[in-house]
């Protein structure tokens, strides 16, 4: 059975966002499985045409490729074009596409502009990965959890290629290709460098590169606590979400940013990650339990049953404090506040008190009124 999953691989992601290809995939597939790849399609307004309502597929797509003048490139989704249509498509220079036919095209897999895709056999005919290096695609969709991940990371790849077309193009330099491209590892350069090429039509030339020192080795190795994360936010929805909501919170208040990834700074589960290792070592620590606990109170009705479910995920934490000396700190900070308040003392010393007074005169009366008001004046300026 067919899914969405399907279609997000490394090698469609290499075909459609690297290499620009277009892709002919047979027999049919359900449209909304098929929009799946729609996540490597960055930098492209996309169009679904389906040729069965429509006679002159090939005369549309001929105009619209000569006569668009939007910003954006077009990006088609063909469905069900016949074999004489399809014939006639994969001659067009201009055209990108991702075409879904239901006949059996494979006949017309000769070209490399067009990489043909055998969904029942999970074979493309006329593109061969062997020997291809795909380890920055695998990098990508490894490191991002959720669709949206995926597409932010190629739209920050996309921006680094508009950089870089900018510095060729208004500048006509290549000086600071290398400076635009230090963020991503050199051994990922050429695959950016392809991309830009591609999807802007410029040659790329060659440019001094910076010699890559290895990389030192971490003393020690970071932990994945994505377990302990999962106990959080699943134990209990509505503390989950205070939790979520929280550790951002922290990380505005206590994190440099510049320490942080990009996904660490938008995705909790990263987040929590990168404050076990670096922030909490030896687990949450009371101060934050506090607040959390006080955060999700107003949540529950009962609040013994805030204190219980609290209780069952610090279990699960294995921390070395329980709801009650949560509580406890809590009753303690009134006591705290009171105790440093008595300590105020309620007049400022040496500083003349201001004798009491009349009633305000009413502003009808605007002589008295003002009288009062350069009194109150003259009273303020001596206590300052």
């Amino acid at each position: 059975m067919d899914t969405g999953d399907d279609f997000i691989t490394s090698e469609f992601l290499h075909l459609l966002f690297f290499e620009q290809k277009n892709l002919v995939i047979f027999p049919y597939v359900d449209l909304k499985h098929l929009r799946s790849v729609d996540l490597f399609i960055v930098g492209f307004e996309t169009v679904d045409i389906d040729s069965t309502v429509i006679h002159n597929l090939n005369e549309i797509i001929e105009y619209e490729c000569n006569n668009s003048y939007s910003q954006l490139q077009t990006l088609y989704f063909i469905l069900n074009p016949s074999f004489e249509e399809l014939e006639i498509l994969v001659d067009s220079p201009r055209l990108r596409c991702v075409i879904n036919s239901k006949e059996n095209v494979e006949n017309l897999a000769n070209g490399d502009q067009f990489v043909f895709y055998n969904k029942k056999n999970n074979t493309f005919l006329n593109y061969e990965f062997e020997g291809r290096d795909l380890s920055f695609e695998e990098e990508i969709l490894r490191s991002s959890p959720t669709t949206q991940a995926i597409v932010d990371e190629l739209l920050k790849i996309k921006s680094v290629s508009s950089k870089i077309f900018s510095e060729l193009n208004q500048n006509n330099s290549s000086d600071n290709l290398s400076e635009i491209l230090d963020e991503y590892d050199q051994k990922y350069w050429n695959k950016i460098l392809r991309f830009t090429g591609l999807y802007y039509q410029i040659e790329i030339p060659e440019f001094d590169r910076p010699v890559q020192l290895p990389k030192k080795k971490s003393s020690s190795k970071e932990i994945d606590y994505s377990a302990e994360y999962e106990v959080i936010i699943k134990t209990n929805r509505k503390i989950g979400r205070s939790f979520i909501h929280l550790i951002h919170d922290y990380r505005y208040d206590r994190v440099n940013p510049a320490n942080l990834e990009v996904l660490q700074l938008f995705y909790p589960q990263k987040l929590y990650n990168y404050l076990r290792n670096h922030h909490w070592k030896n687990g949450m620590p009371i101060e934050f339990a506090i607040t959390w606990l006080k955060n999700i109170q107003k949540d529950f009705s009962d609040p013994e049953e805030a204190l219980t479910e609290f209780q069952v995920i610090l279990n699960k934490l294995h921390l070395s404090y329980s709801v009650n000396n949560i509580d406890l700190e809590c009753k303690s900070e009134p006591e705290k506040k009171e105790a440093i308040r008595s300590k105020i003392p309620e007049t400022i010393p040496n500083v003349k008190q201001p004798r009491n007074t009349k009633a305000i005169p009413s502003t009808n009366n605007f002589p008295e009124f003002k009288k009062w008001l350069l009194n109150k004046l003259s009273e303020l300026e001596k206590i300052v």
